[in-house]
């Protein structure tokens, strides 16, 4: 009781968000000292909610990017529509890391639609250089990589197909450095053969320094999960396991997780999360099972989706049915509660934690 409301903020400033997210329990006044507005730029951040973005035929322009909140009355309001972004006609979000996000940038009155970095909690923003045309290559997947707790630089990935091939074989990696502003291009082999499935949609992990996507790649195990370095380069593949094509990869605690419905005769029957513990040795553990109809009450819907994994926490975010609400679930308590409401719009769903540091990358 002695300590003063700043020396308490400046402490709680230096705890991992997890003991943070903890702490609002110790008491009320430290719940409104975490709540308060003025100390969100000084405190570490937690999982906000998810950037989507949907579709109206009769709206102009046809998509629109919504944001669901799941942290309730702590997150402040999310403008997406980047009005801090000048003289823009659109904003196609493309990924989302570490509080900073990957767009393409349509300006207004023009054709040209370079990719931007920006920082919607701090509004600020950086133009990229395009990366150097490649011919018979076309962009299949396009990336960021960003952890602030390692670095305060930013990477992003462009993973290209072959146009000619009716396949999804990477054919080269342009990888672009905040640190460097510049693009290098890796070209891959035909003894490099790795695909990748899903496109742009699917989902990709940014960890210890590698952008981890699901491809396939050489028998025995056709389907894996591939690590590109920050130089282009394919460091690692390795299995995983009970592979769905709704299933997810994320990064949560520090370990990649994979999520997903598993079904059984046409019927989604079971929630299934495997965790890699141990990089070094790559084997997945089961994390967590549970059986959907005690998810919902004991009510069977049809299209169960894993959207997210908590960063900090056990929760896994799933819709269901026709997908009007995001849902929460906790694997310790095994408790289920409603978190948003969600608009028109479908996956990708982009996780979301605000970054309020300064980042000399971003500065124009």
């Amino acid at each position: 009781e002695r300590l003063t409301e700043d020396l308490i903020v400046e402490i709680l400033s230096h705890v991992p968000a997890k003991s943070l997210y903890r702490f609002k329990c110790v008491s009320n006044h430290w719940l409104s000292l975490i709540h308060h507005p003025d100390h969100s730029k000084k405190l570490p951040q937690t999982l906000a909610g998810f950037f989507y973005t949907g579709t109206d035929v009769e709206r102009l322009p046809k998509s629109a990017l919504h944001f669901a909140n799941v942290s309730g009355r702590s997150c402040p309001a999310i403008d997406t529509s980047f009005a801090f972004l000048l003289s823009h006609r659109q904003v196609d979000l493309l990924d989302c890391c570490g509080g900073l996000l990957l767009c393409r940038w349509h300006s207004v009155g023009g054709d040209e639609c370079p990719y931007i970095v920006c920082n919607p909690a701090r509004e600020e923003w950086v133009m990229l250089p395009e990366p150097s045309q490649a011919e018979a290559r076309k962009v299949s997947i396009v990336r960021l990589g960003f952890d602030p707790a390692v670095s305060s630089h930013f990477y992003v990935f462009v993973l290209m197909d072959y146009v000619r091939r009716v396949s999804y074989t990477i054919a080269a990696v342009d990888v672009y450095s905040s640190e460097t502003r510049r693009w290098v291009r890796k070209e891959r082999g035909l003894n490099e053969s790795i695909g990748h499935l899903g496109g742009q949609y699917q989902s990709t992990v940014f960890l210890k320094g590698c952008l981890h996507f699901i491809a396939y790649g050489s028998r025995p195990s056709p389907i894996c999960v591939a690590a590109v370095d920050t130089e282009g380069k394919t460091s690692t593949t390795f299995c995983i396991p009970s592979y769905v094509p709704n299933g997810i990869l994320q990064q949560s605690q520090g370990c990649l997780h994979y999520s997903s419905f598993q079904s059984e005769d046409g019927l989604v029957l079971r929630l299934v999360v495997n965790v890699v513990k141990d990089y070094e040795t790559k084997d997945w553990m089961l994390k967590h099972t549970t059986k959907t109809k005690y998810l919902s009450g004991g009510i069977h819907f049809n299209g169960y989706r894993v959207i997210g994994v908590h960063p900090e926490c056990d929760l896994i975010f799933f819709t269901a049915g026709r997908a009007t609400e995001v849902m929460c679930y906790n694997m310790n308590s095994r408790e289920v509660k409603v978190t948003s409401k969600l608009e028109d719009g479908g996956p990708p769903y982009l996780p979301y934690v605000p970054l309020y540091a300064e980042l000399q990358s971003l500065l124009m």
